[in-house]
């Protein structure tokens, strides 16, 4: 029996539980909800941490807000930029993978990375990204909830930039069931 969402949930970090929570609740029987339900004025305490990327293409992932937290602990603002162009090079072909799944099957997607920073502090992240689609339905936007860890060290050999998602620490897939509060499938980790 796939696990419930309170066991998904109860592995996440308060700031992805809670945002996991919030996306659940717009789904009313959707296969995912569409971006013009998410409302930022019922959920202030989570923006700083939000990310919404749109899918150009396969390869270009635009972002079009990155909170205030994510900025401060990126030292740079990223909106507008390809989110691929941010990654290391080793990173940036599984990451594409995994955002064009979010969208082609859709699932959602938690994992735990290895960030570097221009500091060269390092931080172990939870990035909990969640499909949402345009209002003809079509899967086009990823919304994602980053929370970072109180594993932190530093870095002995800062980069001229920030390398984002350095290292993949670990990584799940999974899916839900709208219209009965959400309940969550697991769809292939």
């Amino acid at each position: 029996m796939p696990p419930s969402s309170t066991v998904i949930a109860s592995s996440l970090l308060e700031t992805n539980r809670r945002f996991l929570a919030y996306w659940l609740g717009k789904l009313e029987g959707e296969r995912m909800p569409r971006k013009a339900r998410i409302d930022p004025t019922e959920m202030p305490r989570l923006l700083p941490d939000l990310v919404l990327y749109e899918r150009l293409s396969t390869a270009h992932f635009k972002i079009r807000l990155a909170g205030t937290a994510v900025v401060r602990r990126l030292g740079v603002d990223p909106t507008g930029t390809n989110m691929l162009d941010l990654l290391a090079e080793a990173s940036r072909q599984p990451v594409e993978r995994a955002l064009n799944r979010i969208l082609d099957e859709p699932c959602a997607h938690v994992s735990r990375v290895r960030d570097r920073y221009l500091s060269g502090r390092q931080a172990v992240v939870e990035v909990l990204r969640l499909p949402l689609c345009d209002e003809a339905g079509e899967a086009r936007f990823i919304i994602s909830s980053t929370a970072e860890t109180a594993d932190e060290f530093v870095w002995a050999d800062p980069q001229e930039r920030p390398v984002l998602l350095a290292e993949l620490v670990e990584q799940s897939f999974f899916g839900w069931s709208g219209g009965d509060g959400g309940e969550l499938r697991v769809a292939g980790l």
